[in-house]
């Protein structure tokens, strides 16, 4: 395969996507703009919060990515 990757996983990964990170991200932004608007003053702390968690859940996902093995990496390294 010249990409090195299964179609088949790619397409999964992007219904995931679609199906739940994209509606999630645009909820959230909905929920924080209706509290920012009818609260003004706890605008600023949503938007930190927002950030927050945003981080935890990135560095999480990057926990569920498994590392490429040392083998591997030899190999594409003594190649370039």
């Amino acid at each position: 395969m010249p990409l090195g990757g299964d179609p088949v996983k790619t397409l999964v990964v992007s219904l995931i996507i679609w199906t739940f990170i994209f509606p999630s991200a645009i909820a959230i932004y909905l929920i924080v703009k209706f509290l920012g608007s009818s609260m003004p003053s706890l605008y600023l702390a949503l938007i930190g919060l927002v950030v927050a968690l945003a981080t935890l859940a990135i560095m999480q996902g990057l926990l569920w990515i498994p590392q490429s093995s040392g083998k591997d990496s030899r190999v594409a390294l003594s190649k370039s």
